[in-house]
């Protein structure tokens, strides 16, 4: 999509003469205030984009992990003094966000994101409506579905695309104003030690190379956007089909772990130092 997009006339003059410099992919969590999950358990804590913090109408999230930080940092200490790492004392860090400015910026743009549910048009007139009502908008609580349960089966699908053919199959890139996804990987820097264990489990092959393959066409190899997904071809699964991962490509964008529609991949931690390098970005 956003290939397409550079290709529109106004865009492609912009930026005409560029170069690219640097690629990087990241899943926004800007579910709002609606989807931020429980904050603290019996010995641990989830803050930052863990957590949800981010300004769905602004895009911007890095103040708001780094008061996150502070409080849960506040909590820690706490538990510290009194030897003390249980819910009923973490959950202050709960008291803590909810007394903080984080609540004060987050509250009135809890519904922004899930009013444009429908659309633009119709996004800009619940936003309007936000706007004056302190984020009320015309339901208070505007609903929440993961992503994932958006996705449409192939056979939903026309047999010849529909209006949304020309998008259909891997970007080629004419290297210039656009770009296959081997060359944006390649402008991320990412590396990875080779040797590591993979830091994407698949829980169950199986729904791959079986299920997914005819019911949704293994999306996860079109939504990542570093190839780290790939199909090959193997004679001994029903759909001559086997997924391969090729996790040294991952951007750390963690898609994979948000969109597939049988969550059963999970994107773990890699090791020390390893991932995308994003100086200069």
């Amino acid at each position: 999509m956003l290939q397409e997009f550079k290709k529109h006339p106004f865009v492609a003059k912009l930026l005409e003469g560029g170069k690219m410099v640097r690629y990087g992919a990241k899943s926004l969590p800007y579910g709002g205030w609606w989807c931020i999950p429980p904050l603290a358990g019996d010995g641990w804590m989830v803050l930052g984009d863990s957590a949800g913090f981010l300004n769905s109408q602004r895009l911007k999230g890095i103040h708001l992990a780094i008061k996150s930080g502070m409080l849960a940092a506040e909590t820690a200490f706490d538990g510290m003094v009194k030897n003390d790492f249980s819910l009923e004392l973490l959950e202050g860090f709960q008291d803590r966000v909810d007394k903080s400015w984080i609540k004060t910026e987050l509250w009135p743009v809890r519904n922004f994101h899930q009013g444009f549910e429908h659309g633009f048009l119709s996004g800009m007139f619940h936003a309007g409506i936000q706007q004056f009502t302190g984020g009320y908008g015309i339901r208070g609580h505007y609903a929440n579905e993961a992503g994932h349960r958006r996705m449409q089966p192939l056979s939903r699908l026309p047999a010849d695309g529909g209006p949304e053919s020309h998008i259909i199959g891997p970007a080629k890139g004419d290297g210039k104003l656009t770009f296959d996804k081997l060359t944006d990987v390649y402008h991320s820097g990412t590396k990875h030690e080779e040797d590591q264990p993979a830091h994407l489990v698949i829980h169950d092959t199986d729904i791959c190379n079986e299920r997914c393959v005819k019911e949704f066409g293994n999306p996860c190899k079109n939504f990542c956007p570093a190839s780290v997904y790939e199909m090959v071809e193997a004679s001994d699964t029903p759909s001559g089909l086997q997924i391969h991962l090729n996790p040294s490509n991952c951007v750390h964008c963690k898609t994979c772990d948000i969109m597939d529609p049988y969550e059963i991949i999970t994107w773990v931690p890699p090791e020390g130092g390893g991932g995308p390098n994003y100086e200069g970005m």
